[in-house]
């Protein structure tokens, strides 16, 4: 559940909702919208004043249906025709942009960089004018170019999502850099960039170094990715100190096994050579009984001797194959449940091993950590990340997570009082970063039974059951 109040000009900003194991996508965000835009349609076409306005916002938003300027005064018109307040109250605010817009530019073509910040900003909300990302950002450009602040800090910004034109990276990262000592806002993108490694090498610890400068000159959305960077730092090392561990366990079995072969192959030897030493005293005994029998024929005497007898030589032993010794390295339990893929609804699962997750073992707790999530709250869209804690139990796994609020996208800012210049000074969701409250929720327990192989009944803060069950198939192709 999410809250928005505005106090004059100040937005205060609460994020309070549960999360499920279940993962929300941007695609059922559309749909959700499509087809809410169809029911109030169906409504406002019968007359209905409040439906009408609603249909008239959902035109200026572009939400569930593409965005039209000129639909959005029609149905605002007809709204306020039919006695809707807020109809009214939206087309005198909208009449009143559209007056600020037509002065904007004019001071904007004459040359005024705030003018032309102002006249970027408009183009790229939509303020008293048809929203135009492009034409945005050329006003952007202009009051960049005369070192508006804010004006680099919003084209930085653009550069960097591709909005208004191609994204680009290095410029991004020159213009925020050359504001840094003085932009809570763009010593925060320096550290996506960092965070990212979009124009710069990816480094982690040089994000964290950003994104702490932004949270402590006011851009509280930064928290939530210091905490963010933190645990991304500690998993590589988690999963480093695996790695190396088991390269060693792999060296060590690959020692063992070099030490059989060499045995097996001395044993060979020895072999070979007790029978090369039997070949060679057996051939001589028969030498010297040839010898002799030539000897006594060639006396010619008429009565034959008989033959001698040849003392018998021991046979050699054959040579025997020395059994492969092979040595195994077993994995211990929660090793082996980190290389399992586990999902439920046929959806992966956020705080066990699964395609969404990355695992480590650590002080005997196989911790999991998840890719970047989204879920809906009313009409935004939460970004978050879970970690969890696992550890095995007789008969299953009891398992603890937290999520981890980064941020929100598509926060919608109420503009009932936005006919003044905004308190900060860029009127839409990037002002969400000044007020928005990140960081970690409530702790949750998942306690998990073995249903078979390859399944679990888990029951979550003891009141949500849920059947897990391990994807073999995502398992297996993740392995080759």
């Amino acid at each position: 559940m999410m809250i928005l109040k505005l106090r004059g000009l100040h937005l205060n900003l609460l994020i309070a909702f549960v999360f499920s194991s279940v993962f929300y996508t941007q695609h059922s965000t559309a749909q959700v919208w499509d087809q809410l835009f169809e029911e109030q349609l169906e409504s406002a076409e019968s007359g209905d004043a409040d439906a009408q306005y609603e249909v008239a916002i959902m035109y200026l938003k572009g939400r569930g249906v593409e965005q039209d300027f000129d639909e959005t005064l029609r149905w605002l018109n007809m709204a306020a025709e039919n006695g809707n307040e807020k109809a009214s109250s939206k087309l005198r605010r909208i009449q009143g942009q559209k007056k600020k817009f037509a002065a904007a530019l004019k001071r904007a073509e004459s040359g005024d960089s705030k003018a032309q910040y102002d006249t970027g900003m408009m183009y790229l909300k939509g303020r008293g004018v048809k929203l135009d990302a492009a034409r945005g950002r050329q006003w952007l450009e202009k009051a960049a170019a005369q070192l508006h602040e804010k004006a680099v800090t919003r084209l930085a910004i653009l550069l960097l999502k591709g909005e208004g034109g191609k994204s680009d990276y290095d410029r991004a990262h020159n213009l925020l850099d050359s504001i840094s000592d003085s932009s809570a806002l763009a010593q925060y993108y320096l550290g996506e960039l960092y965070a990212s490694g979009k124009g710069v090498p990816p480094d982690y610890e040089a994000a964290v170094g950003w994104y702490r400068k932004a949270a402590a000159n006011g851009f509280n959305m930064a928290g939530g990715k210091v905490i963010n960077m933190e645990e991304e730092i500690r998993m590589q090392a988690r999963r480093k100190a695996n790695a190396e561990k088991a390269a060693a366990a792999a060296q060590q079995q690959r020692a063992k096994l070099e030490q059989a072969r060499q045995q097996r192959k001395a044993a060979l030897a020895e072999a070979a050579r007790n029978a090369s030493s039997a070949a060679k005293a057996k051939a001589v005994a028969e030498a010297k009984a040839r010898a002799t029998q030539e000897k006594r024929v060639a006396k010619a005497k008429p009565e034959p001797a008989p033959a001698p007898k040849v003392k018998p030589v021991a046979k050699a032993k054959p040579v025997t194959k020395a059994k492969p010794v092979t040595v195994v390295t077993l994995l211990s339990p929660l090793d082996k449940l980190a290389t399992t893929q586990w999902s439920a609804h046929n959806k992966p699962m956020e705080y066990l091993p699964s395609t969404i997750t990355q695992c480590g073992v650590e002080n005997n707790v196989l911790i999991c950590f998840s890719e970047e999530l989204k879920r809906e709250s009313g009409n935004h869209t939460v970004l978050y990340k879970v970690k969890s804690e696992v550890r095995k139990k007789k008969g299953g796994l009891s398992i603890a997570y937290r999520n981890l609020v980064l941020g929100v996208e598509d926060m919608e800012v109420l503009d009932d009082a936005k006919d003044a210049e905004d308190a900060l000074g860029y009127g839409d969701e990037v002002d969400q970063g000044f007020v928005i409250k990140t960081g970690w929720t409530r702790a949750h327990q998942v306690d998990c039974q073995h249903d078979g192989d390859g399944a679990m009944n888990c029951m979550k803060d003891k009141t949500h059951r849920i059947h897990v069950v391990e994807d073999v198939q995502v398992a297996v192709t993740q392995k080759k």
